[in-house]
């Protein structure tokens, strides 16, 4: 497949008075830029897709950032909804445990974190939403010719608008590599399910001769109750009603449900074939992509940890090309200097004085123990260029860019 190079609009972090503000003057002019406002109509409905955070981490986009992109919409007349969608797992209520990753199983729990972390109906000024549901089950299947899928689930209430707002906060992942634009498709529009498919691949498989007790648990949790007990004391699935959430997986004892496990570099591809879904399902002329390059930590804002930034804020990105998007935002990392208080501060056999390839040295997953391995020793990982090579192959778009820079200066006085 072959393509043009894609524009990417660069707005630097840098300000000196409040006519350049990063959030309230430069996202809104980002959108401009890649011709929002030509597109949009009177009364359109506008999602603006972001990421709330889990409860611990501070690193994720401060609410501002949106409300401004927000307060732009409603000025060109059309109704703006700020949206995330259920994470993976269980709610707390019911499994009485809390992990880094857990409070963001339901619309419930995670529009409270939302809440918490300053997202709410009235900061926003608009309506804070979950798009596969209050319990991820809103879901809308995908047709897709992808590496390792052929359906995709798109969370559902992505039906309910006319153009969407990928707002993504760049940043590393264990996983993935890095996630910007890409990953705010692949995982973040996808539903409960689909993100629990993208960790770990299509198998769902149930051990039928085990005892009732074993699914105790997923008979009382089970949203469609496709779980139920036959007459002879055994699990009953009705495969109609499932809607692929997949807590039983999380409730259930003695691993009677068998998920399957993916390597890191199935996880990339999985998560792209999602993301190219999502555009399919949604329209690739609908969609518009700003990356906040700022508090780019190596860690998700998934997790509970919020590290110090490895390297300086560097400012906010647009362009109708997610490919681009991230790789400029890659780019100028890789031609920023690292911070030595950082966790990459600590990696030896790496510079601490020049300019390199950050991301190939950042924290993950060791392919062998798939415990979380800090990377101290410095070993090289390819996996953010993977992850981009793995999208541009499935045309989600290209890696070559038109780079422009916007400069936004303060009116002078007389």
């Amino acid at each position: 497949m072959v393509f043009l190079k894609s524009d990417v609009y660069y707005f630097t972090a840098r300000t000196h008075t409040h006519e350049e503000s990063l959030s309230k003057v430069k996202g809104p002019l980002a959108l401009d830029k890649i011709g929002f406002k030509n597109k949009v109509n009177k009364g359109d409905k506008v999602v603006i897709k972001t990421h709330f955070g889990a409860l611990e981490n501070v690193r994720y986009l401060r609410p501002s950032y949106i409300r401004f992109l927000c307060d732009y919409v409603k000025g060109l007349k059309a109704v703006p909804s700020v949206a995330e969608s259920c994470g993976w797992g269980a709610p707390e209520a019911f499994t009485g445990s809390h992990t880094e990753y857990s409070g963001r199983a339901t619309e419930k729990e995670y529009l409270e974190i939302a809440k918490m972390h300053g997202f709410t109906d009235e900061t926003m000024g608009a309506k804070v939403l979950m798009l596969d549901g209050s319990v991820g089950t809103d879901i809308a299947i995908q047709r897709i010719n992808g590496k390792r899928f052929k359906e995709i689930l798109v969370a559902g209430r992505l039906r309910e608008f006319d153009h969407m707002i990928l707002a993504t906060h760049f940043k590393g992942h264990a996983g993935a590599g890095f996630g910007g634009a890409i990953k705010n498709l692949g995982i973040g529009c996808v539903s409960k399910g689909g993100k629990v498919q993208a960790h770990v691949g299509k198998k769902f498989e149930f051990n039928y001769d085990a005892p009732i007790s074993d699914y105790e648990d997923c008979l009382k949790i089970c949203p469609t109750n496709a779980l139920t007990e036959r007459t002879d004391g055994k699990l009953k699935r009705d495969e109609n009603k499932c809607r692929y959430c997949y807590m039983c997986k999380s409730v259930c004892k003695n691993n009677v449900i068998d998920t399957g496990a993916s390597t890191r570099e199935e996880f990339i591809t999985q998560m792209v074939d999602n993301a190219a879904g999502v555009v399919d399902y949604f329209g690739k002329d609908k969609i518009f992509y700003i990356n906040y390059v700022i508090d780019v930590t190596w860690q998700c804002d998934c997790t509970g940890g919020s590290d110090i930034p490895f390297v300086s804020d560097i400012g906010v990105l647009s362009s109708l090309d997610p490919v681009a998007i991230d790789q400029v935002a890659i780019d100028l990392i890789h031609s920023s200097l690292m911070n030595p208080h950082s966790i990459l501060g600590d990696v030896k056999n790496i510079s601490k004085d020049n300019t390199h390839e950050w991301f190939s040295y950042v924290p993950r997953f060791d392919p062998e123990t798939q415990e979380l391995d800090l990377n101290l020793n410095g070993k090289e990982s390819k996996h953010w260029e993977l992850q981009l090579k793995a999208a541009e192959d499935i045309g989600l778009g290209s890696k070559d860019y038109n780079l422009v820079e916007v400069k936004v200066e303060s009116k002078k006085k007389n």
